[in-house]
């Protein structure tokens, strides 16, 4: 299962230096929902966001999900990170990328982590799938 820890840390040249840049989703959220839902609203957002360039940086970040929300979809999760995950691998975005939630409540937060492994397992299994048919027709 995947550990949603904040480490505070940016690379600096081969030094680490405390801090995180913080990205808030909240604006991506739909008007009065309280779900991120969407592959097209997470590629959407991930432009909105230049997260191109954030996966060539040297910074790392906490993703901010706000207070109030109660479903992050595979569908929005893939949106917004699948190419990340695609051109970092799955170690180093998970270094690079860390989230952060505005609600407190277990219940709630379990759900919502629920939610991002599922998205993140969907990204591994279609990764899994693009590498086996490029060793079969290669």
């Amino acid at each position: 299962m995947q550990k949603f820890t904040l480490i505070k840390t940016i690379w600096k040249g081969s030094k680490m230096k405390e801090n995180r840049e913080r990205i808030d989703l909240s604006k991506f959220r739909g008007h009065r929902s309280s779900l991120f839902t969407g592959r097209p609203q997470g590629v959407n957002a991930r432009v909105e966001l230049n997260l191109n360039n954030k996966d060539l940086d040297l910074n790392l970040y906490t993703i901010f999900i706000p207070k109030g929300t109660t479903s992050i979809n595979p569908s929005f999760f893939l949106g917004l990170f699948y190419e990340s995950i695609k051109k970092l691998g799955f170690e180093s975005f998970e270094n690079k990328y860390k989230f952060e939630f505005g609600d407190n409540s277990d219940r709630v937060l379990n759900v919502l982590k629920s939610h991002i492994q599922e998205g993140l397992d969907y990204a591994k299994n279609s990764l899994k799938d693009i590498n086996t048919l490029k060793k079969i027709f290669s």
